[in-house]
C-alpha cells in the first residue's frame, strides 16, 4: 500500500513538472489574450467619440478617439505656430503591448490626393499651405505586428496572415480655410469707391463655393456693414463719400461636400483680418497758387542701332532732351492729403510723384526736344492713400490743369 502511494505521488510530481515546463512555454494569459484577439478581429468595429472635423477651421484641442475591440487611437491637434501644425497621436493598446502601432499618416492635397507619407510617430508636423480649402482630412493607417507570445495557439496560422496582413484607417477631418490680408498693395480709391483687392478663389477638388466677405464703414461710425463678394471678383464698395476714410477687414469662406454623404455642403470661415484704413479721394482739384519750371538744361542723347528680336533692324538716332525743376505751390492743402500727382512733366510721358502733407513740392522733370523758353501743360492732383510704391497711390482727386514756360 505504501509502495501503491509512493508511485502516486512520484506520477503526480511528474505530470506537475510537465505542466510546469508546458506553462513556461506559454506566457501567461496568452489563451486569454489569443481568445481576445480573434474575438476582436472576428468582430471588429470603429465607434468615433470627439470633434471630428471642425465647422470653423483646423483648432488646436481638436481631437478625436477610434475606439475598436482590437486598440483606441486618439488623435489631436497639440499645436498650430504659423502655417504648420502638430497633428499627436496616442495609440492604447486592449490586448497586448505593441501589437497594434499607426503606419503612416496620409494628408489631402487640394486634388484630393495624398501630400505626404510618414512613419506613425507621437507628433507629425504637416505644412498646412499644402493641403488645399474645404474638407481635408489627416488619414492614419493602423497595422498590426503580431508577437512571439501568440506562436503557441492551436489555431494560430489560421490568424496570422489574416492579423500579420490587418490594416485599419481613420480619417481626422477638418475645414482648412486660409486667412487673408488686407493690404494696399491692390488698392484703388476714386473719390466715391474703393476697391480692396479680389475675392479669394479655390481650386479644391470638393469645393463648390468660395470668396470673400468684406466688412466696411466709415471710420467714425460704430456699426459694420458687410458685402459677398464671389471668388475671383473685385471686392468694390461704391457710393462712399470723398475724402473720408474708410475701415475694412475681411475673412474668406469654403463651401464644400460633407464627408458624412458626399452631399451636404458646408460654410467654413477663416480668421478676420486686421482692420486696413482707406481713405476715397477728395471732391475738389487742388487749387494751385503758383507753378514754375526752372533751371532748363538740354542735352542730347544717343541710342545705338539694335535687333528686334524677329530680326528686323533699328539704326541708330539721337534725340533731345530738356531737364528742368518744377515747383509747385498749393493755396492749401487738405486734410489727409498724403502728396501729389504730376502729369506731363516726364519725357516718357509717365506721371510723376512728391511725397508729403504741406503746400510746396518740388520735382525733377524732363521734356523731350528743346523746351528752353517754350511751354508744357502741367496737370496735378492730390492722393490720399500711400501704400509701397508710387504706382500703389490711390484716393486722386480731380487734376488741376496749368500750362507753365519752362526757363
Amino acid at each position: 500500500m505504501k509502495q501503491t502511494r509512493k508511485a502516486l505521488s512520484l506520477l503526480l510530481a511528474v505530470l506537475l513538472l510537465a505542466s510546469t515546463m508546458l506553462l513556461s512555454a506559454v506566457p501567461a494569459n496568452a489563451s486569454g489574450k489569443w481568445e481576445a484577439l480573434k474575438a476582436g478581429y472576428d468582430h471588429f468595429t470603429v465607434k468615433e467619440t470627439g470633434k471630428n472635423y471642425d465647422k470653423v477651421h483646423l483648432k488646436v484641442g481638436a481631437a478625436v478617439t477610434f475606439d475598436t475591440p482590437l486598440y483606441a487611437l486618439t488623435v489631436k491637434i497639440a499645436a498650430i505656430k504659423g502655417a504648420e501644425a502638430t497633428v499627436q497621436t496616442v495609440m492604447k493598446q486592449k490586448i497586448s503591448d505593441d501589437l497594434f502601432y499607426v503606419s503612416f499618416l496620409d494628408v489631402s492635397n487640394q486634388n484630393g490626393d495624398f501630400v505626404s507619407a510618414k512613419n506613425g510617430v507621437a507628433n507629425n508636423k504637416v505644412d498646412l499651405t499644402q493641403i488645399g480649402e474645404g474638407v481635408c482630412y489627416f488619414r492614419f493607417t493602423v497595422r498590426s505586428n503580431i508577437g512571439y507570445e501568440f506562436n503557441n495557439e492551436s489555431d494560430y496560422r489560421a490568424y496570422q496572415d489574416k492579423l500579420e496582413y490587418f490594416e485599419q484607417k481613420h480619417a481626422f477631418y477638418f475645414q482648412n480655410v486660409p486667412n487673408i490680408e488686407l493690404t494696399g498693395m491692390n488698392l484703388k480709391a476714386t473719390t466715391n469707391a474703393i476697391t480692396v483687392g479680389t475675392a479669394f478663389k479655390s481650386y479644391s477638388k470638393d469645393v463648390t463655393a468660395s470668396g470673400t466677405i468684406l466688412y466696411y464703414k466709415a471710420k467714425d461710425a460704430k456699426k459694420w456693414s458687410s458685402k459677398t463678394f464671389a471668388g475671383g471678383k473685385p471686392m468694390t464698395v461704391k457710393k462712399l463719400k470723398a475724402g473720408t476714410v474708410y475701415q475694412f477687414k475681411a475673412c474668406i469662406f469654403v463651401k464644400s461636400r460633407s464627408p458624412e454623404d458626399g452631399k451636404t455642403v458646408l460654410t467654413a470661415k477663416g480668421n478676420i483680418s486686421k482692420v486696413l484704413n482707406v481713405r476715397t479721394g477728395f471732391a475738389s482739384a487742388p487749387v494751385i497758387q503758383s507753378i514754375k519750371a526752372s533751371g532748363a538744361k538740354t542735352k542730347k542723347v544717343h541710342v545705338n542701332g539694335y535687333y528686334e528680336t524677329d530680326g528686323d533692324w533699328h539704326p541708330a538716332y539721337d534725340y533731345t532732351v530738356t531737364t528742368y525743376k518744377l515747383t509747385v505751390t498749393l493755396k492749401s492743402a487738405p486734410k489727409g492729403m498724403q502728396g501729389i500727382k504730376v502729369t506731363g512733366a516726364h519725357s516718357s510721358g509717365l506721371p510723376l510723384w512728391a511725397k508729403g502733407t504741406g503746400k510746396t513740392f518740388t520735382i525733377n522733370a524732363s521734356a523731350s526736344g528743346n523746351k528752353v523758353g517754350k511751354s508744357v501743360k502741367i496737370g496735378v492732383c492730390t492722393y490720399a492713400n500711400a501704400f509701397g510704391a508710387d504706382a500703389g497711390h490711390s484716393g486722386y482727386s480731380p487734376a488741376a490743369n496749368k500750362t507753365v514756360t519752362v526757363r
